[in-house]
């Protein structure tokens, strides 16, 4: 580097400013401290007349940072020519340092601004033309012209008063973010002042609030929430929906395009729909099935057959005539009864060889008595079913059977036959009633006689009719003969 400051040798010796250097660089190494004595050494030529760009071959060790509006100079002048300092001013002192790039000057002492032409310069260190206008700290600036200065007045803010009127709205004014010396007054949004507020939803919607570009308050709507309703309450698809006792009701997907609810399936409980013999479907009130009611009695027999009687039938045992059958109404219930008719007591023996025969009932036998075995005239107690317009009941009474003096002979005194007959009737009697009971299911009350004795009464002998042709004469009195006691 000595070649550098050759031409200072001769006006100041570089002996002492060598040793220096060498010495801090080597027992203050990395320091910069060897740069300290090149400087001394470099200010000492320059006051001698001789400038010496040096720091350019320290490879960057001894380089000076200036700021980004200036740059360094090796030699420049000790006082730099300002827009305040005279042209004719005596600036051959050399000095070191960051100067203003060429073209450009300082503005003035104590502003560190670096101006191309001589204007003005405000408080922000900014250079400024003369006629200039510029703003600086919310005020409205010009720069005057020959020098005057800076003059500024207030801004000037255009006042506005916006009327907020939407709903939820409300008046702030604070700075414009366009202007930041101006306030601005703007309508604000607060959803908490929106006089409109939620509405209360049908069962079955939702409420949904919508934010709309443009509105403050939000939208709102009922949307549907998907689910069916019955009977103010909610199901969800697929759960059961209780409608009646007599309907199964399941909640489906299918959406109801009128009322935007789920649709409710519903299918009818499963009914019979057939009954036992003797009884039919009939519509049951207030229930879900018409349900079966009997309107038949059913009678079963041993032999696994059945009769079928309406109410009010009687009907008699095919294989038994002494057994009736009976169909009755009683508090609207069908109620079957078995009757056997009781028969008097009966010897076959005491009875004339052919003379058995059924008495009218079919069930009772009766015959024609031998003369040494006639039973006298006496009450018979019997069982028997009364009927009387279509009511049907069943009582038990008397009637009269045996045998009575009864003859035919010959009669001197009349020369003709006398005859004498006497028949086995009712002595007293009294009257009697009984309930009978009818198909409707009613009763009825029904007024018989009953036989309390009976006795032997004599009466008119008539000849069967056919035993009154006219005989011949030899035989009339052998045919009209008749035993005593017999009818």
């Amino acid at each position: 580097m000595g070649h550098l400051f050759a031409q200072c040798h001769s006006l100041a010796p570089p002996e002492h400013y060598y040793e220096a250097c060498r010495f801090d660089s080597c027992f203050v190494p990395n320091s910069g401290m060897e740069c300290v004595s090149l400087q001394t050494y470099a200010a000492l030529c320059a006051q001698e007349g001789v400038c010496v760009d040096w720091r350019n071959h320290t490879h960057g060790v001894c380089s000076m940072s200036c700021p980004s509006h200036k740059e360094y100079q090796a030699c420049g002048p000790a006082e730099e020519p300002t827009c305040k300092s005279s042209s004719s001013q005596n600036n051959t002192v050399l000095v070191e340092g960051c100067f203003c790039p060429e073209g450009t000057m300082s503005y003035a002492p104590g502003f560190d601004v670096c101006v191309k032409s001589c204007g003005c310069v405000g408080p922000d260190n900014v250079p400024r033309e003369f006629g200039e206008h510029f703003e600086f700290d919310c005020k409205d600036c010009v720069c005057l012209e020959g020098g005057s200065g800076i003059v500024c007045e207030p801004k000037k803010c255009t006042q506005n008063s916006p009327k907020c009127t939407e709903d939820g709205t409300y008046p702030v004014t604070e700075v414009d973010p366009a202007n930041t010396c101006c306030n601005i007054t703007t309508c604000k949004c607060n959803t908490s002042l929106c006089k409109e507020k939620a509405p209360l939803c049908a069962l079955g919607f939702d409420v949904k609030s919508e934010m709309v570009p443009g509105r403050c308050c939000p939208v709102y709507s009922c949307v549907p929430k998907g689910v069916c309703v019955l009977e103010n309450a909610e199901y969800q698809p697929g759960s059961p929906v209780y409608s009646s006792k007599c309907q199964h009701c399941v909640c489906t997907n299918t959406t109801d395009s009128a009322t935007q609810l789920n649709l409710v399936s519903c299918s009818h409980v499963p009914c019979n729909t057939t009954c036992d013999i003797g009884f039919e479907l009939v519509d049951a009130p207030g229930e879900c099935c018409r349900k079966c009611e009997q309107t038949h009695c059913i009678i079963n027999r041993p032999d696994n057959q059945h009769f079928i009687l309406k109410p009010g039938d009687m009907k008699s045992d095919p294989k038994n005539n002494c057994t009736f059958f009976s169909c009755v109404k009683i508090h609207n219930q069908l109620i079957s009864s078995v009757s056997n008719i009781t028969c008097p007591d009966f010897d076959p023996t005491t009875c004339l060889p052919g003379s058995i025969t059924l008495m009218p009932n079919g069930c009772c036998k009766k015959c024609i008595p031998r003369n040494e075995t006639r039973i006298p005239c006496s009450t018979i107690p019997m069982t028997k079913i009364v009927t009387d317009a279509g009511c049907t009941g069943k009582i038990t009474t008397n009637y009269c059977s045996g045998s009575c003096g009864t003859f035919a002979m010959y009669s001197a005194e009349a020369q003709a036959l006398d005859h004498k007959c006497s028949c086995c009737k009712e002595q007293r009697t009294s009257r009697r009633q009984v309930v009978l009971s009818c198909p409707d299911g009613s009763s009825r009350s029904h007024t018989y006689t009953h036989i309390e004795s009976c006795l032997c009464q004599d009466t008119v002998c008539e000849i069967p009719l056919a035993q009154r042709r006219v005989p011949s004469r030899g035989r009339r009195s052998s045919s009209q003969v008749l035993r005593p006691g017999t009818a």
